[in-house]
């Protein structure tokens, strides 16, 4: 994850950054502990907007984020998460989504 010095300087953007939605459901609070489980840590950041919350983790290293959301993909069968992406500021062919249902429509 990122250094102390990177994390407390709002001028600093992590190099590589692993983000996840979830819906808030009934099984929010359960599936939100899992996920934090499996990533070790608390995250960055986390947001809520219309039902739906973010979570962002950052990363210096890209072998960082994607050892974290490999670890993440085992909560992707969920229909809750929404969204499973690992990107990467400096390099887009680095950036991978493993999941993204957020603009299914039936």
């Amino acid at each position: 994850m990122n250094s102390p010095d990177t994390k407390d300087s709002p001028m600093t953007m992590p190099t590589f950054e692993v983000v996840v939605w979830i819906k808030k459901t009934d099984a929010f609070e359960a599936l939100r502990d899992e996920l934090i489980g499996f990533a070790v840590e608390e995250p960055d950041e986390s947001t809520e907007d219309e039902g739906v919350v973010d979570f962002h983790w950052g990363f210096d290293k890209l072998e960082e984020a994607a050892s974290v959301a490999e670890v993440l993909t085992a909560l992707s069968q969920r229909p809750e998460l929404l969204l499973l992406r690992m990107s990467s500021r400096d390099d887009p062919t680095a950036s991978t989504v493993f999941k993204d249902t957020r603009y299914v429509r039936h």
